[in-house]
């Protein structure tokens, strides 16, 4: 399975859970298919299905802040949210992002070198990226683990055989056209057993055989 996997170095970013109520706001160690596919398109002017994941170069930490009432003018109760941050000092985070290779092939020039912000509170500071590498590569198909978030209508698209072998499933928000609304649709996530490019699996295993 060809794709184009796009190497970014990223300061710090919070991609956060779907949360109702309470003060503490967990986050996530993947890039899912609705925050990069978002980003690619407000920055780029691109619509193309992609997925991604950090590699092991990030740790936890707590950022508190307070949403303000414009009506009200007056600060709500503070939130606490869980971010991303390099594990080693004077280091950038480290994550791939695969994307279809027929409908990106021709973004590499304009991507490489490339900055955008991704994930939540950008006006904060946080979801710094920069494409520092764009390349092709060529992933074997292989049955094992998913450790990705993807749009089930997309899967195929990027090499993972439908249906699964045995799914995990949730939801992702979906933007309409002009990003003003959407919806929320169905999406493979990590722990899912299935056929894919072994770029986006976690572990390969094979005991259903």
């Amino acid at each position: 399975m060809k794709l184009l996997e796009l190497y970014l170095e990223i300061d710090s970013v919070i991609i956060g859970e779907r949360f109702k109520g309470g003060t503490f706001r967990p986050c996530q160690t993947t890039i899912p298919s609705s925050t990069i596919e978002g980003a690619l398109k407000h920055y780029f002017g691109v619509e193309v299905p992609a997925v991604g994941f950090f590699e092991d170069t990030y740790e936890f930490d707590e950022f508190t802040y307070s949403i303000r009432d414009k009506v009200l003018n007056i600060s709500k109760l503070p939130i606490t949210t869980l971010y991303l941050k390099p594990k080693s000092p004077h280091k950038k985070i480290e994550a791939k992002v695969y994307m279809l290779y027929s409908k990106g092939a021709g973004l590499k020039d304009k991507l490489k070198g490339a900055e955008f912000r991704m994930g939540a509170l950008k006006s904060k500071g946080f979801g710094k990226s920069k494409i520092v590498e764009v390349k092709e590569v060529e992933s074997e198909i292989k049955q094992g683990i998913l450790k990705v978030r993807v749009f089930e209508e997309e899967a195929e698209e990027l090499g993972i055989q439908m249906p699964p072998i045995s799914p995990v499933y949730g939801y992702l928000f979906k933007p309409d056209r002009f990003s003003i609304e959407g919806v929320y649709k169905r999406a493979l996530f990590p722990g899912s057993l299935v056929k894919a490019p072994k770029v986006l699996l976690k572990e390969e295993t094979y005991y259903d055989e």
